[in-house]
């Protein structure tokens, strides 16, 4: 049974991340979303963050991806939230409430 209170859009957007903890070091390549919905999103990732780990997030998404133009922009959608899960596929990240997107 889906518990879930927000339907989940499995799209596969590019993502950069900046890590707003100092105790964490570690560089992030670019990732990419699994799944996203109004207040979250599933990273992939082999080497995800610890859970607790404050997270901006930028959302790269082409303009031809959402409309048909000639012209290639690139959107850039910006959220910060936490790692609130982590398995062997990747990481959860909970949007902040101020940063819900809709």
């Amino acid at each position: 049974m889906e518990k879930r209170k927000v339907e989940r859009f499995d799209l596969q957007i590019e993502t950069t991340l900046n890590v707003r903890d100092e105790t964490v070091k570690d560089k992030l390549p670019i990732l990419f979303t699994r799944d996203i919905s109004s207040a979250g999103v599933f990273l992939v990732t082999d080497k995800p963050l610890p859970i607790g780990t404050s997270l901006d997030l930028n959302f790269l998404l082409s303009q031809h991806d959402l409309v048909d133009t000639p012209q290639y922009e690139l959107i850039n959608i910006s959220a910060s939230g936490r790692v609130i899960r982590t398995d062997e596929q990747g990481m959860a990240v909970e949007f902040d409430k101020q940063c819900e997107i809709s």
